[in-house]
């Protein structure tokens, strides 16, 4: 059966906020995430003077992971799905209409023409945000699968009031790019295929012709070169409230260079820019199916 891979960032495209600040903010409980990450920045060596040619900065990942992860210790709280349900979740922000907005695209495949082709449409999260925060952000079912960063709880015996919260996956933006050959081989919902894997194209879970990619940010860019580089289409978000110089500059670096076929406001209503194009697209794909069949 056919799939059509709908892939999502998260932070500034399905939501106007950063998730992850919004866990140091609660942690911190002073609503200021701007020093926690000022602090992050210089461990990946900002303010080096890069007189090496080799010098690169560092990941981002690992660094909040840990730093984050000591916070915690700090306040003898789990970096689990039960303390983001309790205390996190509920200062996450979606744009308007985004759960109605993702409804209303899956329903696309219940029409008979996509029914005839077996065509199904599924949503999927890759975040360098916390899986565990961000998958319950959305009605159950909503999202085919979250891929984002994760940490594992250690409960010392000797010490059961001091959870340790340990990082086993750290994501960006190329990490991103691993994931959506783990969507398209469909190794995230088969624990025989493995990431490097090889898979004819007629077994792929979603060639990535069948792929849109919708992101906002620099970690979205390989992302969005991979997919569109294998025919698959991808969206440059920005959010409308956002100051319009940042947005012009924006715009201009997502166009000269080519890493995008859209670049649109974070507007989910139904008789948006963004739902058109994603409606279109999703019809042209069946469109092939359709002549493949004849």
């Amino acid at each position: 059966m056919p799939n059509i891979a709908i892939v999502w960032d998260f932070d500034g495209t399905l939501s106007p906020d950063d998730s992850t600040t919004k866990v140091v903010e609660t942690l911190q409980g002073d609503g200021k995430g701007g020093p926690f990450w000022d602090y992050i920045h210089s461990l990946r060596g900002d303010k080096n003077d890069p007189a090496e040619w080799e010098h690169i900065l560092a990941m981002d990942a690992p660094i909040w992971m840990y730093s984050l992860s000591r916070l915690a210790v700090q306040k003898k709280v789990p970096l689990n799905k039960e303390f983001f349900q309790k205390f996190v979740l509920p200062k996450i922000k979606l744009f308007p209409e985004v759960p109605s907005f993702l409804k209303a695209i899956k329903k696309l495949e219940e029409a008979p023409e996509f029914k005839k082709v077996n065509l199904e449409i599924h949503h999927f999260i890759v975040s360098a945000g916390l899986k565990e925060l961000i998958e319950q952000v959305f009605p159950e079912g909503l999202i085919k699968w979250t891929f984002g960063c994760r940490y594992t709880v250690v409960i010392d015996k000797l010490h059961p009031d001091e959870p340790e919260s340990v990082p086993v996956f750290c994501m960006d933006e190329t990490v991103k790019t691993r994931s959506l050959f783990e969507i398209s081989k469909g190794a995230f919902c088969n624990p025989e295929i493995k990431v490097n894997s090889r898979v004819e194209d007629s077994k792929l879970w979603a060639s990535f012709n069948n792929f849109i990619y919708i992101g906002d940010g620099d970690t979205d860019i390989p992302a969005l070169s991979l997919v569109r580089s294998k025919g698959g289409m991808g969206v440059a978000l920005y959010n409308p409230d956002a100051p319009k110089e940042k947005v012009k500059a924006r715009h201009k670096s997502m166009r000269l260079d080519k890493r995008a076929d859209m670049i649109t406001a974070a507007d989910f209503s139904s008789s948006g820019e963004l739902f058109s194009f994603i409606k279109t697209r999703c019809m042209q794909i069946r469109y092939r199916y359709e002549a493949a069949q004849n």
